[in-house]
């Protein structure tokens, strides 16, 4: 009996010693190398925005990016048309739009087609917003011109809306029901799909008993792995809290939930040009000067012309940091690092720096 207690406890030290080593990195090599090589095969994917896939290494990796920003700073009118580039270099898109209406995204996407194509000419006046695509009432009053526009747009879309796949939900769908439609999608279509999440705060929560913050957390940890059993890239967007409205961007802005600033691969942050602190500026001047800054963007904004917007990267977990800068038409739902600017602008603009080299740090 003594014989036999012995041999079990040296098969259990032999079993920990085998499980030790196993976990030592030479084991791991063989499999490493494969994933270089597969690598290769998956390369990044291009955002459509030259300086910030500058700033990420080439575009977007496997892994989990969250993009965060103010309200109605245009957070989900920037992942809307990343993902539209993707889709149109021949990319799957999983859209889970779980505050917007799959019509709504599609028209947002459309505006933004007949700015594009409108301010070729140096004008905004054919574009149409959201509203405008989505109100049939409307079309009876627009011009041969206008209707042109939004038919040109709408085929332009429908070149590319086959990758784009849309999963609308109020508080029905959480990272289980997005793992699915992952796997679902895989083995259907043998693509794997870029992820975009509209927006983390409000996904369903994996416990009444847990509070927001727990949720948040444990849902965020979920779509890491979910990034890595994959190897795709997941974009959540996320809100900040209303403390963080005049002050600048930083990763305390996502303190409402840890696990966004610890699990994320890259922390992306938008905000207006000239919200960061200036040396020597007093918090009453700061103040005075942030109030007068969302003011004047605010108005640009609501008379159809752009805003200047600080792109920034709080954090790349493989990769540098910096930002740059775009513009942003919110009324037409877009962005552009290219030089569209309305006529009345120029004066305003002219001296701004839109396109520096990305900064690192």
């Amino acid at each position: 009996v003594i014989d036999y207690v012995e041999r079990i406890e040296e098969w259990k030290q032999e079993e920990e010693r085998e499980k030790l080593q196993k976990e030592a990195v030479i084991y791991s090599m063989d499999s490493f190398l494969a994933d270089i090589r597969e690598s290769a095969s998956t390369p990044y994917i291009p955002t459509g925005f030259t300086q910030f896939d500058l700033l990420l290494d080439g575009g977007l990796y496997p892994g989990l990016y969250v993009v965060g920003a103010v309200s109605s700073l245009g957070k989900t009118t920037f992942v809307l048309q990343i993902a539209d580039n993707i889709a149109k270099a021949g990319h799957n898109v999983l859209i889970f739009s779980l505050e917007m209406a799959r019509n709504e995204l599609i028209a947002k996407s459309i505006s933004r087609l007949t700015a594009i194509e409108d301010l070729k000419n140096q004008t905004t006046s054919h574009a149409k917003t959201t509203r405008g695509i989505m109100t049939g009432t409307r079309y009876i009053d627009y011009s041969k011109e206008e209707r042109e526009l939004i038919n040109n747009a709408i085929e332009t879309y429908k070149g590319y809306a086959q990758n784009i796949y849309i999963s609308e939900g109020v508080g029905n769908i959480g990272v289980e029901q997005i793992r699915e439609k992952v796997e679902a999608h895989t083995r259907i279509t043998g693509k794997a799909p870029i992820v975009i999440i509209d927006y983390l705060q409000i996904l369903a929560p994996y416990s009444d008993r847990m509070t927001d913050k727990q949720n948040t957390d444990k849902a965020v940890l979920e779509l890491k792995r979910l990034s890595r059993d994959y190897k795709i890239s997941i974009i959540g967007i996320s809100s900040f809290n209303r403390d963080n409205y005049t002050a600048p961007v930083n990763l305390a802005s996502f303190k409402e939930s840890g696990a966004i600033e610890y699990s994320s691969d890259v922390l992306l942050a938008l905000q207006y040009y000239g919200m960061d602190y200036e040396e020597g500026e007093s918090e009453k001047n700061r103040d005075k000067r942030i109030r007068e800054l969302i003011k004047t963007e605010q108005a640009k904004g609501s008379n159809g012309k752009a805003q200047q917007i600080q792109l920034k990267i709080l954090k790349n977990r493989n990769g540098s940091k910096g930002d740059c800068l775009i513009k942003f038409y919110p009324m037409f739902n877009y962005f552009t690092e290219q030089d569209h600017i309305i006529f009345e602008e120029l004066k305003d603009d002219e001296d701004l720096p839109w396109q520096p080299a990305p900064k690192r740090f």
